[in-house]
């Protein structure tokens, strides 16, 4: 475990060295940024170093990676004396205020790596090919160690760079090459980081929620404010996100108790849990992969009743580091709540200063005119430090998941103009123009300073479709968000009920908000069916076209005015979820309304109405969080991003996941304003014994879970994630470690040398194998290992189709001289033979037209490579 006390001692350092700069950037926070500050520390040095070796200044090495850390202390140095004391605290008096916030950050921080990476050490299955992407994240990450410059080597395409969001992988590679871990040992631990980082993060928002609603609430000469109610509600959020799961998890304890009846489970239909053995005990007979369903709770059907062949994922924090998949959702989770941060930030501003007192904190900093056209001085007052930290780390989203980029630019554009309304006490044109260009304006750099990402990127997505099959089922929404949506309800009834006894028609303006936001949904519902019918009588497709073709796969076997009919008719039938959506939009929409107009009666005599606003801000925020949230639950319904699955699964994946986020901190922040707010007691009692019950439901999950996923905590522990791979396959972990030891000698420096071994290819499989093992635990590139994932990245499977038959000859022609002018051709250094590669031998020998038996291409091999590896059945052959 000393690796654990190595890591933590990192970011402990990345964090106190970012310290100054958050403290600047977040200087209208509470916490100053604190709860921020490691992975924004995290974040810096990393896109140093990323920057640094795109461009070629640096290498990407233990050089490159100090160097960028010893930038990001430069950078927070200056910060440091230049500001300290206007708008950066002293460091010694900031500890002093606060430090029962810091210590309960840091017991935090410390106490969920330790809990995490116990969790890895004993649990089983830690990397495998099968259950997760765990293949592809180990081998982006060792090739990525293995690239003296980015964009990174594409292990699975030689020759090529990674054409994906790789940001966060840099970010694993540079602590991993830091703390001298191994390969498997730092993914098992960036699983546990990013845990930790996600839980202070979710803490710090839902922190700074609370502690500026009660400080804006309170008045000159009030005893000083306690911080036990804003720590309390902090953690409650990082609880709420990073530690609950949804309610599948209480389902199936019911279920294998025996509990409620068989029409009950095949009514709520969660695929799976039907099927689930009836054990009697609380747990489920299947003791390991049970906990898997609750990311599958919905299940889409088509026309006929029939589930889809693939269904929707709705993946949660705590299930994605329960798998323990460093994939990019996950890996983006911690800078997702730096996002969520800034834009609290952003709108806090807009209260705290005036343009004057803006413009006078930076006089120092360059300014130009205050045209439309440069956002930094038309909508910040020449901010330009936060304006482009603000950029750095929406763009650093786009990178590491690029799905949010647009949905967190959005949320920050939102934060900054509810800002500038509550400035102003009113929404007028100006508001609106300088959020635009903001938005634009952040858009832009966003991107440009990551610029060297996208030259080299190529999407899947491929534009927008319609989803027109039955809508989600109300039931199965409530089991993936049920406590959430309690917390959210009773916040938004009780909240807009007080504005009510303010005098307002409160709930007049939610039956109007309720008919037109409902109308809206119906009416783009309409224009979708009344486009798609268009587009039919336009085409008019041959009944033996591919289109149709495609379609009857879907429709199976209904006409095309049956299946038109039926869709309607299945949104007609089940309304109950757009019912629910709408309603708690409208809710949302009606508390904003009657704060905004409300104002006059809150405001002290003389005050600007406008200026008592403050004291709202924190709320309107979790509306916005609110409203934000439940808008990306609603969209999948009609509309789903394109991509190479062609149905809505990961849309509903990547949306529902940053719903989960925004709700979660909502329903903390929620959670305290109700015991805070309610003027019955009778009502905080009834409230409390509620969320009580709703959260430990919640609870429930990751109880159980926990100690499943880590196998009962009775097998030897080690925090090796390729520990697994290295015990079932000895020859083959040989061959990996005689490759890391030998295979760069007499190689030019910065060359990685190129490896052939048996490709994961249709009929085969195309991914999820165990081919493409060399190069995921080395890092050289392979000729072609998961070919279906390469065209998921790429949107093409082009390339692999050119490669498939030149490795099927290079392993089973008996010319040698065509085996050595493929393999010269593609720069292969070194072809591997191994179980995987006979049985591929044998796959292709085994085809009528394949004209070669394994024992010929073995023999062949032998004869024109070079053999220098050998244990039990595996042989590595040099090329000469």
């Amino acid at each position: 475990m000393i690796q654990v006390l190595v890591w933590w001692l990192l970011m402990e350092i990345l964090g106190w060295l970012a310290l100054p700069t958050a403290m600047r950037i977040f200087r209208w926070l509470p916490d100053r940024g604190y709860s921020f500050s490691k992975a924004l520390g995290l974040l810096l040095a990393s896109y140093f170093l990323w920057l640094g070796a795109s461009t070629g200044l640096v290498n990407n090495d233990l050089g490159g990676s100090l160097l960028a850390i010893l930038l990001v202390a430069g950078i927070s140095a200056w910060f440091y004396f230049r500001c300290r004391g206007t708008l950066i605290p002293n460091l010694g008096g900031f500890l002093k205020d606060k430090w029962k916030l810091v210590a309960t950050v840091e017991v935090l921080f410390a106490l969920a790596l330790v809990a995490w990476a116990v969790l890895r050490a004993y649990a089983p299955y830690k990397i495998e090919p099968t259950g997760g992407e765990k293949f592809m994240e180990i081998a982006f990450q060792n090739a990525i160690l293995r690239s003296q410059h980015f964009p990174p080597l594409d292990p699975w395409l030689s020759g090529f760079a990674i054409s994906y969001y790789y940001y966060g992988y840099v970010m694993l590679a540079t602590l991993t090459r830091i703390s001298t871990a191994i390969s498997g040992v730092a993914f098992d631990l960036y699983d546990a980081l990013l845990f930790a980082l996600t839980l202070i993060g979710a803490f710090g928002v839902v922190y700074n929620l609370v502690a500026y609603s009660r400080k804006a609430r309170s008045k000159v000469g009030d005893p000083p404010l306690r911080s036990g109610p804003a720590l309390a509600a902090g953690v409650l959020g990082g609880v709420l996100v990073a530690v609950m799961g949804n309610l599948e998890g209480v389902l199936e304890s019911l279920h294998a108790r025996g509990i409620l009846s068989e029409r009950f489970w095949n009514w709520i239909d969660i695929p799976g849990l039907v099927q689930a053995p009836v054990t009697g005990s609380w747990y489920t007979g299947d003791i390991f992969l049970w906990w898997w369903k609750a990311s599958r709770v919905l299940a889409d059907k088509n026309f006929l009743g029939q589930n889809m062949i693939v269904q929707p994922i709705d993946e949660f924090p705590f299930f994605s580091f329960l798998l323990g998949d460093n994939h990019p959702h996950v890996l983006a989770l911690p800078f997702v709540l730096l996002a969520i941060g800034m834009a609290f930030n952003l709108l806090v501003r807009q209260l705290e200063s005036s343009r004057r007192e803006v413009e006078q904190e930076v006089d120092s900093e360059h300014k130009s005119g205050s045209h439309w056209w440069n956002p930094v001085a038309f909508a910040l007052d020449n901010d330009w430090l936060l304006f482009m930290f603000s950029a750095l780390i929406l763009g650093a989203l786009g990178f590491l998941n690029t799905w949010d980029l647009p949905i967190y630019l959005g949320l920050v554009v939102l934060a900054y103009g509810l800002g500038l309304v509550m400035q102003r006490g009113h929404l007028d044109w100006e508001a609106i123009v300088r959020s635009v260009v903001l938005g634009i304006g952040l858009g832009i750099a966003s991107i440009f300073l990551y610029i060297f990402f996208y030259l080299s990127f190529s999407s899947q997505a491929a534009g927008v479709l319609p989803y027109v099959f039955p809508p989600t089922r109300l039931v199965q929404y409530l089991v993936m968000f049920g406590t959430l949506v309690f917390l959210v309800i009773c916040f938004l009834t009780v909240y807009l009920h007080q504005q009510g006894e303010a005098g307002q028609r409160v709930w007049r303006s939610f039956l109007f908000w309720w008919l037109r936001i409902l109308g809206i949904c119906v009416g783009i519902f309409l224009a979708i069916m009344l486009i798609i019918a268009l587009a039919f009588l336009v085409l008019n497709p041959a009944p033996d076209s591919s289109l149709m073709a495609t379609l009857q796969q879907v429709l199976g076997g209904m006409s095309l005015k049956e299946a038109y009919l039926a869709s309607i008719q299945a949104r007609l039938s089940d309304p109950w979820l757009l019912l629910m959506l709408t309603a708690l939009l409208a809710l949302v929409l009606a508390s904003v309304g009657a704060v905004l107009k409300g104002r006059s009666a809150i405001a002290e005599p003389g005050e600007e109405p406008a200026h008592a606003l403050p004291a709202f801000s924190s709320d309107l925020f979790a509306l916005l969080l609110i409203f934000t949230g439940l808008a990306l639950t609603l969209i999948v319904e009609f509309i789903y991003l394109r991509d190479s699955f062609g149905v809505r699964m990961n849309t509903v994946f990547k949306f529902y996941y940053q719903a989960w986020v925004m709700l979660g901190i909502a329903g903390a922040y929620g959670t305290w304003w109700l015991l805070a707010h309610l003027k019955r007691p009778a009502g905080r009692i009834i409230f409390a014994a509620g969320a009580i019950v709703f959260i430990g439901l919640g609870l429930v999950y990751p109880l159980m879970a926990y100690p499943s996923r880590a196998g009962g905590f009775s097998g030897p522990a080690n925090l090796d994630g390729s520990s697994s791979i290295a015990q079932a396959n000895p020859d083959d972990w040989a061959a990996i470690e005689w490759l890391d030891a030998n295979a760069e000698q007499g190689l030019p420096a910065g060359d990685v040398p190129v490896i052939l071994e048996a490709p994961s290819v249709p009929p085969l499989g195309g991914s999820y194998t165990y081919e493409g093992r060399m190069s995921a635990f080395t890092g050289f590139p392979t000729m072609l290992g998961w070919a279906v994932h390469e065209s998921q990245w790429r949107g093409s499977y082009d390339e692999q189709a050119k490669r498939e038959p030149d490795i099927a000859t290079i392993y089973t022609s008996s010319d040698g001289q065509l085996t050595l002018d493929l393999l010269n051709k593609y720069g292969v250094d070194y072809v591997i033979l191994g179980q995987p590669e006979m049985n591929y031998i044998q796959h292709i020998c085994n085809q009528a037209s394949a004209g070669c038996t394994l024992s010929t291409a073995l023999r062949k091999l032998n004869q024109v490579l070079e053999p220098v590896f050998k244990q039990g059945n595996l042989t590595i052959f040099k090329v000469p």
